[in-house]
């Protein structure tokens, strides 16, 4: 096509010219009869006109209040809470039954997440899991359950016209489960996968495991995150059946209903579905003290040939009902929180040393909780990684937190909760974390408002306890090519996720 239309531009200009030398006209047939060329040389630049002074933009404003929705609150007869939130937004009903019962307690790991698990796929008295299913199906709906380090939760979300429906079907699995014999082997059959496939393809998961097992001590319930093969065999009927019975009790649970419903309807269906429910006291749990770092110490999760490293430097935070906890999250958002963060602006984008960074609170509801800075690297690049994040933990205590960070993340902490809350299922779920984290109603408002007054000083103040201690550094890669050059940091300790988490050596601290 290019040799084709120099070639008509190249014959429209000869015949141009052998017009003229014919004599035709002089005079334009259309258009001006004289036109004025530029007479500059081509070289020297046209001045642009004059066009109005750029200016700076306005400076923002202050974000639009976003208060959290007014919780209603009543307790039935039998211990059971019920919170109720109204929103006429769409007709939508979002329920949550959460039991303060997380994956860990009951002293056998990993008992309450199968337990959990077994409350959708055992089946209850009157029917199979699959006759459950089918019967949420109708409804139009889904069963969800989750369970974490401190909370078990049960979901649904239903039009306003069944809820009826789906109360009396959540009222049946809570109450009345079956516990399957043959469903829990099934269960226990994909557990094992699950658990082999994460120990040998997923690095984050076996660094993460790492980093619980060596912050709290053997029995804690927080020490073990995830199960390895072995702990899922160990589990039975008996085991699951008795921390059903001793956790999942009225006193123990609160029943969240949130959206297109008026709060006297809820407590009558509450009533209706959950009032016969019965159940003695819950147990008490015990939380020993953590384990803090007392030194220099390395972990390896070995991936033979990985070209990739998942880097974590951890801590210990204050625990999550800190009166200063608005300070810890903008003091961690400036370090690690977003695209706007130290971690970010250096080990990612300045030095190239990472392809993600990031830094966070791991909140658990008692007692002091994992600080985990992150950066996946390439295997070449693990060691220096490793002291791009130490580095910049230093400065957080070198070079305090200025007036623009500190407005920055304060702001982004603030603002988020009008994204945080733009579906009543949001609302349901941060509901169900102020009540599995022990907050108080008005809470989220009250947070949000001591974000609004931090000053770069307030955080300069956290930063020595948040940043002041050992840390504790734990990577997912091939040991081989990254255990001496990550023996400068401290004593290495190489681990073999697929033998569930045995040690296979250590390698001396290579002090400098």
């Amino acid at each position: 096509m290019r040799g084709s239309y120099s070639f008509t531009v190249s014959a429209a200009l000869a015949l141009v010219a052998a017009l003229a030398a014919c004599g035709g006209p002089t005079v334009a047939s259309s258009g001006p009869a004289k036109v004025d060329l530029p007479t500059t040389d081509g070289l020297t630049k046209a001045k642009k006109a004059a066009g109005p002074a750029r200016q700076s933009p306005p400076p923002s404003g202050m974000t639009k209040e976003s208060p959290f929705p007014a919780v209603a609150r009543t307790k039935l007869a039998n211990g059971l809470g019920v919170a109720v939130i109204t929103s006429r937004a769409l007709p939508i009903v979002q329920v949550r039954l959460f039991v303060k019962a997380g994956s860990n307690y009951g002293g056998t790991p990993g008992v309450g997440e199968l337990s959990a698990q077994m409350l959708k796929d055992g089946g209850t008295r009157a029917m199979s899991s699959n006759e459950v299913l089918r019967k949420v199906e109708t409804l139009g709906s889904d069963l969800s359950v989750t369970s974490d380090t401190d909370g078990t939760v049960l979901g649904m979300a239903l039009t306003k016209d069944k809820v009826d429906g789906g109360l009396a079907i959540l009222s049946q699995v809570v109450r009345e489960p079956r516990f399957d014999a043959a469903e829990l082997t099934k269960l226990k059959a994909r557990s094992i996968d699950e658990a082999e496939d994460a120990a040998r393809s997923n690095g984050g998961w076996t660094a993460t495991r790492v980093v619980w097992s060596q912050l709290y001590p053997e029995k804690h319930p927080y020490a073990t995150y995830g199960l390895v093969p072995s702990q899922i065999a160990k589990i039975d009927g008996a085991q699951i059946r008795d921390w059903h019975r001793r956790f999942v009790v009225p006193k123990n649970a609160t029943l969240v209903i949130a959206g297109d419903i008026d709060e006297a309807t809820a407590k009558e269906l509450a009533q209706k579905h959950f009032g016969g429910w019965t159940g003695g006291e819950p147990p008490k749990v015990d939380f020993p003290a953590p384990k803090p770092p007392q030194k220099a110490q390395v972990f390896i999760a070995h991936r033979p040939k990985s070209v990739q490293s998942d880097v974590f430097v951890a801590t210990l935070a204050p625990e999550r009902r800190s009166a200063r906890w608005a300070d810890i999250r903008v003091a961690n958002q400036v370090l690690g929180g977003g695209v706007a963060s130290r971690l970010f602006a250096d080990v990612r984008e300045q030095r190239s040393l990472a392809y993600r960074t990031s830094a966070q609170v791991l909140e658990v509801a008692h007692g002091e909780q994992p600080l985990v800075l992150y950066a996946g690297t390439e295997s070449s690049k693990t060691g220096e990684a490793v002291a791009g994040l130490l580095e910049n933990v230093e400065k957080m205590k070198s070079s305090p937190p200025s007036t623009d960070e500190t407005a920055t993340a304060r702001r982004y902490l603030s603002d988020i909760f009008a994204i945080r809350m733009e579906t009543i299922g949001s609302i349901a779920g941060m509901l169900v974390t102020q009540e599995e984290l022990g907050l108080p109603d008005g809470y989220w408002d009250t947070y949000r408002k001591q974000l609004r007054a931090i000053e770069a000083k307030d955080v300069d103040a956290i930063v020595p306890t948040l940043y002041g201690g050992k840390h504790l550094i734990v990577v997912a890669g091939d040991a081989d090519a990254i255990g001496s050059e990550l023996s400068r940091f401290g004593e290495v300790t190489v681990l073999d996720p697929e033998k569930e988490f045995k040690t296979i050596k250590t390698i001396p601290h290579a002090a400098k």
